[in-house]
């Protein structure tokens, strides 16, 4: 290797450091997180979207993360930002928490459930917590059509 290309990968990994610090010190992060209409049992989404009308079934996100230490679960909080007066801003809807088998690397799916009355229109989230730590917010919309 001569020194100018010794020199440019220098650069690049110092770049990568700034640029993902969580990823090159091996810490816990979410790699896919994707909203759709289903879920197959291998996490890949169906009919992936991110603005759903209000009588959709039911609402799935698909997601993947690596670098998980043995016993960090990954919990789904469902918060519904802006709906009118049906519920206060932020309101936290529910949540699930899955518990992989130990290794750094895992799979899943959460979904949310139409309500009877089919979902309110309006501005939504679902945070997913690696641990304790906020690691992943995945924005969508209900909109009546």
């Amino acid at each position: 290797m001569n020194k100018r290309t010794m020199t440019l990968a220098v650069i690049f990994m110092g770049l990568l450091l700034c640029i993902w610090p969580g990823v090159a010190n091996g810490q816990a992060h979410i790699t896919k997180a994707v909203l759709g209409t289903g879920a197959t049992d291998k996490y890949e989404i169906i009919n992936p979207a991110t603005e759903f009308p209000p009588n959709t079934p039911k609402i799935h996100c698909a997601w993947k993360a690596e670098g998980l230490a043995s016993g960090t679960s990954v919990r789904g909080v469902r918060i519904a930002e802006d709906v009118g007066t049906v519920a206060p801003k932020n309101f936290k809807i529910d949540e699930a928490t899955f518990n992989p088998p130990a290794g750094s690397n895992a799979a899943g799916t959460f979904a949310l459930s139409k309500p009877n009355a089919g979902f309110p229109v309006g501005k939504y989230r679902l945070e997913i917590y690696l641990g304790k730590d906020l690691a992943k917010t995945v924005p969508f919309t209900v909109k009546a059509k």
